[in-house]
């Protein structure tokens, strides 16, 4: 639930306790979590007053007012990806071929690595770390070190997996063309759409948003030219390249 008050959020609240109320149906306060980029002021259901909490995994996806969130979900990602890597190690790092290897690390790893990235802001440092990950898995699995000076594109054209950073990319730019093509007001259009903050933005270098690196290939009019679906799809290769490897 969403709320620009405190006031309103606990009405909403008591009034979502006593309509479940009415079908048998309870509130778990201690699962309850609140988040605010305002002042923290108390809120109860009941009697119980509800925890506010920094950050929230909410299906599966890293929530905070963070400024750092996007670089932490992406660190997360990283971890969560290197744990189904080792929960695979029997295979990966067995005597099995590369083409089975290359199956597990496409169908299993890439998924955790890339989930939720449609919504990322691909700074470089996300997208090093990105190259990274997926790198230090490839010489992982061929039992390579740094000493042995193997060129990345060598790696990969050995293994042949698909490319970790271009893939988070491509779900990207697909999820905006949908977005763009959304003719009603759901909230994933109207966050998208929604300027930010009322007011000057602060002077200096400012901080990457969601949409830059879409406007940067696409313009700035992005949403109208996705509505061409050809025209975007040739846009999707360039846009993609940006994240080729190195």
């Amino acid at each position: 639930m969403f709320s620009e008050t405190a006031t309103g959020l606990e009405q909403m609240f008591q009034n979502l306790a006593s309509e479940s109320n009415k079908v048998g149906l309870e509130m778990n306060t201690s699962k309850t979590k609140i988040m605010t980029n305002s002042i923290e002021t108390p809120i109860s259901i009941e009697g119980q007053n509800i925890e506010y909490v920094k950050e929230y995994i909410y299906l599966g996806k890293l929530t905070s007012f963070h400024s750092n969130r996007n670089e932490n979900e992406v660190d997360r990602r990283v971890n969560l990806a290197w744990r189904n890597y080792w929960a695979q190690k029997e295979i990966l790092k067995g005597d099995y071929s590369l083409k089975m290897k290359k199956i597990i690390m496409d169908s299993c790893i890439l998924p955790t690595l890339t989930y939720s990235s449609q919504t990322w802001i691909f700074t470089n440092t996300i997208k090093n770390k990105i190259r990274s990950c997926q790198h230090a898995m490839e010489r992982s699995i061929l039992k390579l070190r740094r000493i042995d000076k193997k060129r990345n594109t060598d790696i990969r054209n050995k293994i042949k997996l698909v490319d970790a950073l271009q893939h988070t990319m491509t779900l990207k730019w697909k999820w905006a063309g949908h977005i763009a093509r959304y003719q009603d007001k759901r909230w994933t259009t109207q966050t998208t759409n929604w300027p930010g903050p009322s007011g000057k933005r602060h002077r200096g270098r400012q901080k990457k948003r969601w949409a830059d690196d879409i406007a940067k290939i696409a313009g700035k009019n992005w949403t109208t030219t996705a509505q061409n679906r050809h025209n975007w799809k040739k846009m999707e290769e360039a846009f993609t390249r940006t994240g080729a490897i190195q």
